[in-house]
């Protein structure tokens, strides 16, 4: 448990906040590119959900970005540390941060003069969030590269944004601008599963590779 929290705090400083960092900086732009005063509930979705929710692809598909670190790669070899439960932890740390953004994104919407229903516009930015970082930490795990992880959600967001409501259908991300909230059930149980999928494929690609050694051994 104990190199379990190191390896969180070194998460935290080294990898989390750069990208914390760079969330803030394209919210903080945003006024500039959308506008975000006095908006109705329909202009105030289209943010949210072309926009803010954008954060999740930063923020959670490079949870296993660490392991670029050679130092940390080391220490998660050592065999009683379970990889597994790092890789959950490091999912629920950054999940924790990225719900802490958006929510004081929508607070400074709300302190902007916009009209909208908080807690529901709340829970449907985490679920498109949540799903596009699962996509993109789901691509990142299979195909082990960070650019794929990043480039499979930005062409679903981009096919989304090109009339794919059709297409998607359940999976339209962009529903709260039309007053449904029912896709974002669907996103958040999909999401959930790329997680778990991701996870699933860490622990028994690392079982298989231990196998390996042992055999060569």
């Amino acid at each position: 448990m104990e190199r379990e929290l190191q390896i969180l705090k070194v998460n935290l400083k080294h990898f989390i906040l750069p990208h914390l960092l760079l969330s803030i900086v394209l919210m903080g732009l945003s006024p500039l590119a959308i506008g975000i005063e006095n908006l109705d509930a329909q202009r105030t979705a289209r943010v949210l959900e072309m926009f803010t929710a954008l954060s999740g692809i930063i923020i959670l598909t490079p949870v296993c970005l660490p392991e670029q670190n050679s130092d940390i790669r080391e220490l998660l070899e050592v065999k009683y540390l379970s990889y597994t439960r790092v890789i959950l932890a490091r999912i629920l740390e950054n999940l924790f941060f990225l719900m802490i953004i958006i929510g004081l994104y929508i607070i400074w919407l709300k302190l902007n003069n916009c009209s909208f229903p908080m807690f529901n516009y709340y829970l449907g930015t985490l679920a498109e969030a949540f799903f596009l970082g699962g996509m993109g930490f789901c691509a990142y795990v299979v195909f082990g590269q960070i650019a794929v992880g990043y480039l499979l959600p930005l062409m679903y967001y981009i096919m989304a944004s090109c009339g794919g409501r059709r297409l998607l259908g359940s999976l339209y991300p962009f529903s709260m601008i039309y007053g449904s909230y029912r896709e974002k059930f669907y996103l958040a149980v999909l999401g959930l599963v790329m997680f778990v999928v991701g996870v699933g494929y860490i622990h028994f690609y690392r079982i298989l590779r231990y196998r390996k050694r042992a055999d060569k051994a």
